[in-house]
């Protein structure tokens, strides 16, 4: 079900009887192809590689394909790699086509700065309409992109559709990317927001000292911001907020999310320009006229994952409160809109991962689980996105032997990545 993988007389005669013609319901017919409900895979493809690896991003290529964001431990001879140091974490980019396959695969390998470290971590992934990627991470060790050497710092680069590096500049701490139909794209780091041209000159830079309290940002191709995370009320309180504001850091409007503060882990713009937020929470959580809560046993009640939908003045449309038959900690959480203005929203618990599927007035369609039994943390769905066409894409990790759902078993070499077209 989720595992894409066909009479004549007695009398003498001179006249050749006829041939005797086949009866046509005798005529073998090719199995019917099994009907796919929603929820259910179309393929899983699972990308055997050297090393451990982890799945960051993933992002859609506007052709029916992705583009895959991750990392790469212990690997020596990486392709395309400046070093082959096995001790080292390399940066990796794969691009997939419809059915999973790869088309092109790229690696880059830090070498040792003086603090003798050689570690690339991936942060975040975008693809411009003309199919140019833009990476941003954080780099330990040097690593030149393009023209510039990346040296110990906070980053984000320009690639080509192909995976060429074009320019790279180090930044403060990257929270949130946004490329644009010109091929420019607009950073939130540090406390400055800026756009940067097709050639990664800096054409503005807006300080925005709010993005210092905001655990997750989302930007319009303009510069503006959707900030989210907690502020303190007394020493030992805080509360949730969720700020819009404009490319000069004016604040349109700001919302107040509680009383118990929750945990954004991230937020996004639906189609219509409304936003989508999820994260982790304990406690309640009052959004408009609905009040969420975890699901509790006698033990306690553990954290649960959230969504919540705003139309683009902030005013709340609907939220959830996420359950998992699995135990453990819901966190992780990552999310992915739809042109429709519906969501798919996973997030990781104590044996696996969950996926829902929400429709665009926030009614449940259908959860997914991803889990390991006996209960252990080998198998997780990392992140999410809409291909074109509506299918839903998810990427994650997984050690030992899993099904993945289906009847075919897969099989690592350590830690390794799986890409999982679904029915929406």
């Amino acid at each position: 079900m989720w595992t894409a993988l066909g009479c004549g007389g007695s009398g003498a005669s001179t006249q050749a009887p006829p041939p005797e013609e086949e009866d046509p319901g005798s005529t073998p017919q090719p199995p019917n192809p099994p009907t796919l409900e929603p929820g259910d895979a179309r393929w899983t493809v699972h990308s055997r590689t050297l090393g451990r690896q982890d799945a960051v991003a993933v992002a859609s290529d506007g052709l029916g394909g992705s583009v895959l964001l991750g990392t790469t431990h212990g690997a020596t001879g990486t392709p395309d790699a400046s070093s082959t140091d096995g001790g080292g974490t390399a940066l990796t980019l794969a691009h997939h086509d419809g059915a999973g396959q790869v088309l092109w695969m790229r690696s880059f390998m830090p070498e040792p700065s003086e603090s003798g470290a050689a570690q690339a971590h991936a942060q975040f992934l975008a693809v411009s309409s003309g199919g140019e990627l833009f990476v941003a991470g954080k780099l330990e060790g040097r690593l030149r992109l393009g023209e510039t050497l990346i040296t110990d710092s906070h980053f984000v680069a320009k690639l080509a559709s192909d995976g060429t590096p074009l320019w790279a500049r180090a930044t403060g701490t990257v929270k949130a990317l946004t490329a644009d139909i010109e091929g420019e794209v607009v950073v939130a780091h540090g406390r400055l927001v800026t756009r940067y041209d097709t050639r990664g000159t800096a054409r503005w830079s807006q300080e925005m000292p709010a993005l210092a309290s905001a655990s997750v940002v989302a930007l319009d191709s303009d510069g503006g911001a959707v900030l989210a995370g907690q502020r303190p009320l007394a020493p030992f309180e805080s509360i949730g907020f969720i700020a819009r504001l404009s490319p000069v850091g004016e604040v349109y409007w700001e919302l107040e999310v509680g009383p118990d503060a929750p945990s954004f882990t991230q937020v996004i713009f639906a189609a219509d320009g409304g936003l989508r937020l999820t994260g982790d929470f304990q406690g309640t959580l009052h959004w408009g006229g609905a009040v969420l809560m975890p699901s509790c046993v006698a033990e306690g009640c553990a954290r649960a994952a959230f969504v919540l939908a705003a139309d683009a003045a902030g005013r709340p449309l609907w939220g959830h409160a996420l359950t998992s038959p699995s135990p453990g900690e819901a966190r992780g959480a990552r999310l992915a809109a739809d042109e429709e203005g519906g969501a798919a929203v996973l997030w990781k618990h104590g044996c696996g991962s969950e996926l829902v599927r929400l429709s665009p007035l926030g009614e449940l369609s259908w959860q997914a689980p991803y889990v390991t039994q006996p209960c252990d943390e080998s198998l997780h769905l990392r992140d999410l996105t809409f291909l074109s066409g509506g299918d839903i894409l998810g990427t994650g990790t997984f050690s030992g032997t899993r099904a993945l759902g289906g009847e075919e078993s897969f099989t690592s070499d350590d830690t390794d990545v799986f890409l999982q077209r679904l029915v929406p």
